[in-house]
Order: structure tokens, then C-alpha cells, then sequence
């Protein structure tokens, strides 16, 4: 029995050093690098985008927001959203244009909230595109600041671009670009 295991492990350890060779050719690795993974497709909410709308909904104690922190807010989204991006980027009011072929809209939401005395904001953004088969299930984790760190809430609003935008995680070193795409500098 021992022998039939070690036959075993043996055809196990050449099988696997072949899958790893035919691999290595595939794609060289730089030395001492290990290899890089295969290019993959961007997911199907960023395929044949066209445009990126900006729709931000900020809620405080007092109700809906649509004064000073909002407009901060949805201009530091839309500033730092068209760094790099392939496609035109504008703030859109949720429907009508929201809802357009080829767009994905990001919903930004700010809740505004007293903690210890003095408030923060827990920001959130979701990719939306109004197409069958484009969802996207997860998002970037939320971020919190303090209401008043203005340079905190360009941090938060850069961390969940970063984590949402394909062009953006480029930049971080760990996403893709978008077919099309102009080069990264």
C-alpha cells in the first residue's frame, strides 16, 4: 500500500510540475518575481462604459442635506473621480440621466452624525448601472470622518475610489485598466 501511495504522490508531484511549467511559459515572470496573474476582463458594470455620473445624498440629524457639505462632497467625487478616467464625469441627479446606456452612476451617501459631542460623517459609494447582468455585489467598505477634516473627507472619498473605480485602482497598483483606456502615467 505504501508503494501505491508514493506511485501516487509521485504522478500527483509530476502532474503538478507540469500545470506549473506550462504556466511559467505562459506568462515569464521577471526574476525573483513570481508570476503575474492573467489579465482578466473588467467586471460587467464597467464594460462598454461611456459616461460616469456622480448622484450624492447627504443626511444629517435635521433631514437631507443639499447645501455646503453636499456640494463639497459631490465636487470631491466628481474632482477626483475624472483623475485618469476614459470617460466624461459629471454629477447627475438620481433618474433621467442616472439611468442613461453606457452610464454607471455612483451613489455617494453621507450620513451625518453627533459622536462624543462632535460629528462625523460615514461615507458609502455603489457603483449603479441600469443594465441586466451588470450588477456589482459588494462595494467599498464605508469610510468615517470628521465633519469638519476637510483634507480626511478627500482621503475617505480617494480610499473608496480606489476600491471602486477601475482606472483609480490602477493608480493603487492592484486593478486593471479599462479597454480603451488612455496609458497610465
Amino acid at each position: 500500500m505504501a508503494t501505491g501511495y508514493r506511485s501516487g504522490a509521485r504522478i500527483a508531484a509530476a502532474s503538478s510540475l507540469a500545470l506549473l511549467a506550462a504556466d511559467a511559459g505562459a506568462r515569464p515572470a521577471a526574476p525573483g518575481q513570481p508570476p503575474a496573474p492573467a489579465p482578466a476582463s473588467p467586471a460587467p458594470i464597467w464594460q462598454d462604459l461611456t459616461a460616469l455620473g456622480i448622484t450624492c445624498l447627504v443626511h444629517t440629524p435635521r433631514g437631507v442635506d443639499t447645501g455646503a457639505l453636499h456640494d463639497r462632497l459631490c465636487s470631491a467625487v466628481t474632482r477626483q473621480a475624472a483623475k485618469g478616467a476614459p470617460v466624461p464625469v459629471e454629477t447627475a441627479a438620481l433618474g433621467g440621466a442616472a439611468l442613461a446606456p453606457g452610464r454607471v452612476t455612483l451613489l455617494v451617501q453621507a450620513t451625518v452624525a453627533p459622536v462624543h459631542g462632535a460629528d462625523v460623517i460615514a461615507l458609502t459609494l455603489r457603483p449603479f448601472r441600469n443594465a441586466t447582468g451588470s450588477g456589482q455585489f459588494f462595494a467599498a467598505a464605508p469610510r468615517i470622518v470628521a465633519a469638519d477634516d476637510a483634507a480626511g473627507l478627500d482621503r475617505a472619498v480617494a480610499a473608496l475610489l480606489a476600491e471602486t473605480l477601475p482606472w483609480q485602482a490602477v493608480r493603487a497598483a492592484r486593478g486593471r485598466p479599462l479597454p480603451g483606456a488612455p496609458p497610465q502615467s
